[in-house]
């Protein structure tokens, strides 16, 4: 069965005033022709300025319906331009014009140019038969029915056929009338996704400046907006819009449009055809596009993996790699997973279709649907990543979510997906509530989870957590690595500190600094050392002197420095030492006396500030260790210096949160 791809997000129904139509069919069929019967304008001698104006019609020629409906053609003459000026204005083409002549009938490039429709997603479509004046009766039926049998071949069902002599204008006004009527059921585009415009035309006008034409792919731009030019990130200003040809304030999606813009160091020599002018949120470059691909079934063999072809896409076209994703390689006519490789980033979202041709370019081979604009470097052809892919193969934005949500394990990136699908913070935040997900993290880190698989993940986590306290009886808990190393899965570190937080909410983890341990796990410490470290808590909390050094205790309770200090670290663990300097430990409950008096002191201040000299006095100890113990306090966050100064700081690391090496 023929290629169809992926259809996009429905359209509201409201109708729009214009209606964009491509010309395609073999060259010297007469579409030019064609099209100067039914706008009056012959799109081969357009001049590039116009009374000094915004021109946007190269290659574009419109005409106004006596309902007012504007029909804008998309002229191509000659093979190349077609291929090139199709995949740029393929967002805003609502209708294909086939045009076959009917001396030489359906030719090869006939075949390529309704098969290019398919890849690109065009379903509407009808035919003019043009040069009817020369052939007969006869030759007339043999070529619509040579037209039908394409149709047929293409699984399309509706073949609307238009016989026309377009010098004669013989037929051309039941043409506009049929065109009228499509004209008539053509909706709007959705406009509340960030604008993007494949910049295909670029040139300068004397006393206007920058003008760069294209079609708009999404969203909506205002006079004096912003936006971002996708081949440096420079930003641009709109100064002045032509949309349809017509001046605008605005231009939309699906519409031709002419930008007047300027901006710091922007000129014709970094603006070029193939670049995209977007929203900055959207502005993030890629050179790894995962694909749906479909090869052509005129292919007279395999597309194999690691093929060198030539991208099109939006206006632009790249060579390329594809990295066949199963299989080693995609039989013609069939469909499959691949990840095309460029040499330099372009812009992309799911949903782009795009074209393939051979090296030379002289072939059409391939096409497709982008899903995944960011395609991983390592993994690509992994089934957990296949499985995302055909996730990613649903053509409603919701649904997609839905099944990642259900496959993912560590949550969906909502910045990612909002950007992959071109998705404002109220359409994503819209969607997130719609599908009762859980939201995770602080935005642009946040992901969403379904409520299964997080609870998935917090039993895995405290299985992992049993299994690290009976392998490491002697150790207080677990750090986010431990975890990290155990899940065996890609997490990223923010987001598990958040997975975190809500088991220790819950009382199904304690906290202690750096690490994580289960309610009720306790230490296993000999009783040697339970034994140590009592006697050397009343050693290193003397009354009216400073604390000793480690190897000043070690020396009054008789033992080496390192058998002291491999004891106070199983203290630190279980949290009743605190390390506030090298050979420096203090009993817990001794820091927190220190603390409270800081707390007094700065409490006692009209601006909430005390000196090293004020606290010195209240404790009564030496200047070294009072410094020593100031700048443990800041190092951890319960003060700040301001100065000679220092106040307490509102967001209080307490000392048992410090990991202690």
């Amino acid at each position: 069965m023929p290629y169809r791809p992926t259809k996009l997000r429905k359209k509201p129904r409201e109708f729009k005033d214009f209606m964009i139509i491509a010309t395609a069919g073999h060259i010297d069929h007469g579409k030019t022709e064609l099209i100067k019967a039914i706008t009056g304008i012959d799109t081969d001698r357009l001049p590039e300025e116009k009374n000094r104006g915004i021109s946007i019609d190269l290659g574009f020629a419109y005409c106004t319906l006596p309902n007012g409906k504007i029909l804008g053609f998309v002229d191509v003459p000659g093979h190349e331009k077609f291929i090139k000026n199709m995949l740029a204005g393929v967002a805003g083409i609502d209708l294909g014009l086939l045009v076959v002549a009917v001396d030489d009938g359906v030719m090869q490039q006939t075949r390529e140019h309704l098969k290019i429709f398919d890849l690109l997603g065009i379903d509407k479509c009808i035919v003019a038969l043009t040069k009817i004046d020369q052939a007969s009766d006869k030759r007339l039926t043999e070529v619509q029915k040579q037209v039908e049998d394409l149709f047929k071949e293409s699984n399309r069902s509706d073949c609307a056929i238009y016989p026309v002599c377009a010098p004669k204008n013989v037929g051309v006004q039941t043409l506009i009338e049929a065109l009228g009527r499509y004209a008539n059921t053509t909706n709007y585009r959705i406009t509340d996704n960030y604008f993007r415009m494949a910049i295909d035309r670029v040139f300068s006008l004397r006393g206007v400046g920058l003008i760069v034409t294209g079609m708009v792919f999404s969203g909506t731009v205002f006079v004096s907006e912003k936006l971002t030019l996708s081949s440096n990130g420079s930003s641009i200003r709109v100064r002045k819009i032509r949309s349809n040809n017509l001046d605008s304030i605005k231009t939309s999606a699906g519409d031709r449009c002419a930008l007047n813009v300027t901006g710091h160091g922007v000129s014709k020599h970094n603006i070029k055809r193939g670049c995209w002018l977007t929203h900055p949120e959207l502005y993030v470059p890629t050179n790894r596009l995962d694909v749906e691909l479909h090869v052509l079934n005129t292919e007279n063999r395999s597309l194999k993996h690691w093929t060198q072809t030539h991208l099109y896409i939006g206006s632009d076209n790249i060579p390329a790699r594809v990295a066949i994703l199963s299989g080693g390689s995609i039989a013609a006519g069939n469909n499959g997973f691949a990840q095309i490789i460029i040499p330099r980033t372009i812009l992309a979202v799911h949903g782009d279709r795009f074209v393939l041709r051979d090296q030379s370019t002289r072939r059409t081979v391939a096409g497709g649907t982008v899903l995944d604009p960011y395609g991983p470097l390592r993994g690509r052809a992994r089934p957990d990543r296949i499985a995302i892919l055909n996730a990613m193969r649903g053509d409603k934005t919701k649904e997609i979510l839905k099944s990642l949500a259900e496959l993912s394990a560590t949550g969906v990136s909502i910045s990612k997906f909002s950007v992959t699908h071109n998705l404002s913070k109220k359409q994503i935040d819209s969607v997130i509530r719609s599908l009762s997900l859980l939201r995770l993290g602080d935005t642009p880190n946040d992901c969403v989870f379904t409520e299964k698989r997080l609870g998935e993940l917090f039993d895995r986590i405290i299985t992992s957590a049993r299994a690290f306290h009976t392998l490491q009886p002697t150790f207080s808990g677990f750090t986010i690595k431990n975890i990290q190393s155990s899940l065996n899965m890609v997490f990223q570190k923010m987001m598990l500190q958040e997975v975190l937080k809500i088991l220790v909410s819950d009382k199904k983890l304690i906290a202690r600094g750096g690490r994580y341990q289960l309610p009720g796990h306790n230490i296993f410490v000999s009783r040697k050392d339970r034994e140590l470290l009592t006697r050397a808590a009343k050693i290193l909390a003397p009354d009216f002197k400073p604390p000793p050094t480690l190897n000043e205790a070690a020396e009054t309770l008789g033992i080496q420095p390192q058998v002291l200090e491999k004891t106070l670290k199983i203290g630190a663990k279980l949290g009743h030492f605190v390390v506030i300097d090298k050979n420096r430990y203090l009993p817990y409950k001794l820091v927190e006396k220190f603390k409270d008096i800081a707390r007094q002191l700065a409490s006692q201040s009209t601006d909430g500030l005390f000196t090293t000299i004020e606290f010195r006095n209240k404790v009564a100890l030496g200047r070294n260790f009072v410094i020593l113990l100031l700048e443990y306090f800041d190092q951890i966050g319960f003060t700040v210096r301001t100065g000679s100064s220092r106040q307490i700081e509102s967001n209080v690391v307490d000392s048992k949160s410090i990991e202690n090496k």
